[in-house]
C-alpha cells in the first residue's frame, strides 16, 4: 500500500540512493555511459538530499521507501520525481506528482512547472498523461554533473490540463509520438 509522507532528515541518504538508481536505469536506456558521470551523481543526489529534505515528500510503498519528489524552492517548479526502479510501475510517480501539483496550488500558482532530460521519453510520456505539455528545448551545462543535458521544459496549467488530464485520448502535441 502506497502512502506519501515529509521526508526526515534521516532519511536524506536513501532517497539520494533511490534517485541516483532511478536515474541511472533512465540514462542507461539511451545509451549514456553512467560510470564516467556516477561520481559527480552520487555526490549531487547526496547533497540535494540532505541540504533540501524538508522539501522532499516521500513515497512508502508498505512501509519501503519507494520514491519522492521536490518543489525545493516552494514556487511553482517540480525540481524533482524519482521512484526507485523495483517500485516503478505502480503508480507512485502520478502519485507524487499529484501531491507536488496539490502545494503548488496550495501557494496560489495557477501552473506547474517542470523540466526533465528530452531522451527521457518513459518520464515525458507520464507527465503528458497527467497534462502536462513541452513548451521548450534546453541544452545547458550541468555543474553538477559536468556535461551538457539535453533538456524539455514542461508545464501544466491547471485550469486547461485538468480537462485532459485521465481522459482516454489527451489531446497530442505531436512530439515524442504523442502520450
Amino acid at each position: 500500500m502506497l502512502t506519501l509522507r515529509p521526508a526526515k532528515s534521516s532519511d536524506a541518504r536513501d532517497l539520494a540512493l533511490i534517485g541516483l538508481a532511478a536515474w541511472q536505469e533512465a540514462i542507461s536506456a539511451w545509451g549514456e555511459d553512467v560510470e564516467k558521470m556516477r561520481e559527480n551523481a552520487t555526490s549531487a543526489y547526496v547533497n540535494f538530499c540532505v541540504r533540501n529534505w524538508p522539501d522532499i515528500l516521500v513515497a512508502e510503498w508498505d512501509g519501503d521507501l519507494a520514491g519522492w519528489g521536490a518543489s525545493e524552492n516552494a514556487d511553482d517548479q517540480i525540481t524533482d520525481l524519482w521512484v526507485a526502479p523495483v517500485f516503478q510501475g505502480r503508480g507512485i510517480g502520478s502519485e507524487l506528482l499529484a501531491d507536488l501539483e496539490l502545494e503548488i496550488r496550495g501557494r496560489g500558482f495557477d501552473r506547474a512547472r517542470l523540466d526533465t532530460h528530452a531522451r527521457n521519453v518513459r518520464a515525458i510520456h507520464l507527465f503528458k498523461r497527467h497534462g502536462y505539455r513541452v513548451s521548450a528545448y534546453t541544452v545547458a551545462y550541468s555543474a553538477a554533473l559536468d556535461v551538457d543535458i539535453d533538456t524539455v521544459a514542461m508545464v501544466k496549467e491547471f485550469g486547461l490540463a485538468s480537462s485532459n488530464e485521465g481522459s482516454a485520448k489527451p489531446e497530442d502535441d505531436g512530439l515524442y509520438g504523442g502520450v
